[in-house]
């Protein structure tokens, strides 16, 4: 079989084929569809189209028994009655488009379903929208929200060690009308023992600073 020679990515289908990885899917090389032999996500991309189409392709196994029970006929008409073959890939390949998409959606890009008569069941993604993602960097308002957990870098914002950074040794709410109610003891900043310090006094230190 002639294989043409594989279509240029755009920056879209780069970017969909980036968050698919990261989230742990097996993503198959750039190629046409006649070429693919393997098990995962195709993704089709051109230089010259904005959109980006998406499909699961099923195991070799599961690919080739269906494709045995649909050349033996061995389906009624309507759906009624078919063989197990037929139905489980189709059962795999519809749940793995629905998951595809699910993580897409959540991601920022806007997926279409159905959008080809001519590729049933394949995702349209047509673009990223902005908003916020996982990829985000940790500020306010929700940095410490939840309590920072035992160990990480804040920088002391008040008192006679602001500006001062250091690591959290614990943390606790307290219920005392004389006292602040959520409060940190971290270690002190010139190394001697420990500080107590109000969770309005602190902020997340970045590795970098």
């Amino acid at each position: 079989m002639a294989v043409s020679e594989p279509t240029a990515p755009n920056a879209l289908a780069a970017a969909v084929r980036q968050e698919l990885m990261v989230a742990g899917l097996p993503v198959l090389p750039w190629q046409p569809r006649e070429a693919l032999h393997s098990t995962g996500v195709s993704i089709e991309g051109s230089e010259h189209d904005p959109g980006v189409w998406i499909d699961w392709v099923v195991s070799g196994a599961l690919r080739d028994a269906a494709l045995r029970a649909l050349e033996a006929g061995a389906y009624r008409r309507g759906g009624s009655e078919m063989h197990p073959a037929i139905r489980h890939s189709s059962t795999v390949k519809f749940a793995m488009m629905a998951a595809i998409a699910e993580i897409l959606e959540a991601a920022g890009y806007r997926v279409e379903r159905d959008a080809d008569d001519y590729r049933p069941g394949e995702l349209l993604v047509l673009e990223q929208q902005s908003g916020p993602t996982w990829r985000d960097p940790i500020g306010p308002p929700l940095a410490g929200l939840g309590g920072y957990m035992p160990g990480v870098r804040v920088r002391l914002t008040d008192g006679a060690y602001a500006g001062s950074i250091t690591r959290v040794v614990e943390a606790w709410h307290t219920t005392s009308l004389d006292e602040p109610s959520d409060v940190y003891l971290v270690e002190h900043p010139q190394g001697t023992g420990e500080l107590q310090v109000p969770a309005t006094a602190v902020e997340l230190a970045y590795e970098d600073n």
